[in-house]
């Protein structure tokens, strides 16, 4: 009787469910806290801590069979995403690329061509299909940029790594989307037996990527226009700084979300690319003073939705797991092992050729490669597609990288941090 109780509190529809939500997703930021204190303490990365603490809330939740409870989470994570992609392009001063752009571009163009051959033919060479095997290459590209750039601000690291890695992981996105709406194009043709032009293979990509440059700039020219419009010794200059950045995240992430509908077409936009390139705009057409003015009223805010992304991923991570059925146990682990495997290698080699061909200095050629470990939101939304695109292949792909997603969030930040302390440029 009192099962029933609660149960049928925890899964009333309408406007209780919303509340419901709000009161997980209080629990899931002060646990993340917590837990991310906690394992600080005995030298592992606070991110992995929330994401351990997610891993508990998605484990109760199933437990308690209201799983569906953080699937209306989902608005947290794609406006944390938004705000970690926003704070990304923050960082791509282009003042500051002059001296780097061409050995950030090589390397990651580099890096993300390695990974997906090395990943691909790999895969190939352990049994999988062609096809299969393409878009797990494409997704191998995908590095979550979350937790380097909170690690990067955790530390505050200087140095020739810190200065390559920023941009790189901004980059890395734009180029793994290319290479997986390419390959997922192939893939689909391989699958179906068809034949597609080479306009048709790059069609959908190549939209996404512009409009979402469009939409970006023009909102990163919107809400540069209203921060030189603040006075710089205004009382309440952070407030409006804060407030014009939060619409510009918002706003740009609820467009990728929606799409552009312009007549019978609809084009997709991407919900990280989009808020990065704002964020590049604005950075680039204000002073340094207001960047800096910008930096420090984001900073403040953002710190309670960053814990909510990484602890709800940790969440989703079970809850998808235990929502898939009808999986060859054994075939996904035998999967996933290769595909963690060949990626972490392709990652290191990758990046460690790329700056081999730029002579990049040696913390860079050493160290480069583990910090671009890290892989979640992207990554998953290319499973997501392809578990829409090849059906029974596709959940099986999906069960693959949420796996491989759960091993990289715990030893990503692991990784980052061992590079950037072996590179001297955690401060001290």
């Amino acid at each position: 009787m009192k099962e029933d109780v609660i149960m049928n509190y925890f899964l009333t529809v309408g406007e209780l469910n919303a509340y419901h939500s709000i009161v997980v997703l209080g629990a899931i930021i002060l646990l993340g806290l917590f837990t991310g204190k906690l394992v600080e303490k005995i030298k592992i990365p606070y991110i992995t801590g929330y994401i351990v603490a997610g891993l508990f809330v998605g484990g109760l939740l199933v437990l308690f069979g209201v799983k569906d409870i953080i699937h209306s989470l989902e608005v947290v994570s794609s406006v944390g995403l938004g705000f970690i992609a926003y704070g990304i392009g923050r960082e791509l001063v282009f003042s500051r690329l002059k001296k780097t752009g061409k050995e950030v571009i090589v390397i990651t163009i580099m890096q993300a061509v390695v990974t997906t051959s090395i990943v691909s033919v790999g895969l190939i060479l352990l049994g999988v299909s062609l096809p299969i095997s393409l878009i797990f290459g494409a997704i191998a590209t995908a590095t979550e940029p979350a937790s380097i750039m909170l690690l990067t601000k955790k530390f505050r690291t200087k140095g020739p790594l810190t200065k390559t890695l920023i941009p790189l992981v901004g980059l890395d996105d734009a180029v793994g989307i290319v290479i997986f709406g390419v390959l997922l194009s192939i893939a689909k043709s391989l699958e179906a037996g068809l034949h597609l032009s080479f306009i048709e293979i790059v069609e959908e990509p190549f939209f996404e990527l512009l409009f979402s440059l469009v939409v970006g700039v023009v909102f990163g020219l919107f809400v540069s226009y209203i921060i030189k419009y603040i006075k710089s010794k205004s009382e309440d200059k952070y407030e409006a700084f804060l407030i014009v950045s939060v619409f510009a995240v918002l706003v740009t992430v609820g467009l990728a979300k929606m799409g552009l509908h312009i007549g019978d077409f609809h084009i997709h936009l991407s919900p990280i690319l989009t808020p990065m390139i704002t964020g590049v705009t604005v950075t680039n057409l204000i002073s340094k003073v207001q960047s800096h003015d910008v930096e420090l009223s984001v900073d403040k805010f953002t710190p309670p939705i960053l814990i909510a992304f990484f602890t709800i991923a940790g969440a989703e991570l079970v809850v998808a797991f235990f929502g898939e059925a009808d999986v060859v146990i054994s075939l996904v682990l035998y999967l996933a092992v290769g595909y963690i495997v060949l990626r972490i290698i392709g990652k290191i080699f990758g990046a460690y050729l790329g700056a081999r061909i730029m002579h990049s200095v040696e913390p860079i050629r050493k160290y480069l490669g583990i910090s671009l470990l890290p892989q979640a939101g992207v990554a998953l939304g290319m499973a997501y597609q392809a578990r829409v695109d090849f059906s029974s292949d596709g959940v099986t792909i999906l069960i693959v990288v949420l796996i491989a997603t759960l091993f990289y969030a715990l030893i990503g930040p692991v990784g980052v941090k061992y590079a950037l302390q072996k590179a001297n440029e955690i401060e001290t």
